[in-house]
């Protein structure tokens, strides 16, 4: 379960409602979705070419109900451990306080990274996000993304175009 710590204060929040009420006051959209179905006997049976569309698979109705609701039109895994070829300069482009054209959506399967949103009244605060944790940060959101400590990370991101994000850093 995610965890929302307010920067330059002692407020930390690890309850799902109490998250979801604070985000929604920037804007931010955040939800669970059941990850345990992940690891069921028909979802390890599920035939796929790759471990990405498996989870691609096992979340389709979940996935499809978020772009009629959010207009997303596309979605894939990506995977980051440290053994990824160039991971040092891959979250150089995530670490850099950006925003986007489109909204960054983002669910959680596997490992845990942090997001800090810079909200317009100038709070700044970090979501650490974990398996289960669906995430949506809107378009024009400043903000950035870290790993934690582990490295590690598996996602279903979900777009608005085929193109995918592109960030805009701030000056």
């Amino acid at each position: 379960m995610a965890e929302l710590r307010v920067r330059g204060t002692d407020e930390v929040l690890t309850d799902a409602a109490a998250i979801d009420a604070f985000v929604k006051g920037y804007g931010l959209g955040y939800e669970r979705w059941d990850i345990s179905k992940l690891h069921t006997e028909e979802a390890r049976a599920m035939e796929a070419q790759s471990e990405q569309e498996r989870i691609l698979k096992v979340f389709a109705d979940e996935i499809a109900a978020l772009k009629e609701r959010g207009g997303y039109q596309s979605a894939d895994v990506i995977a980051l451990t440290p053994e990824t070829p160039n991971l040092d300069a891959l979250l150089a482009k995530f670490d850099k306080e950006h925003e986007h054209t489109e909204d960054e959506v983002r669910f959680v399967v596997d490992g845990r990274g942090v997001f800090t949103i810079h909200g317009e009244d100038d709070k700044v605060f970090d979501v650490e996000v974990h398996p289960g944790d669906l995430l949506v940060v809107p378009q024009g959101t400043w903000h950035w993304f870290d790993l934690c400590e582990d490295k590690t990370i598996t996602c279903i991101r979900v777009f608005e175009s085929k193109d995918g994000w592109v960030a805009h850093y701030r000056a």
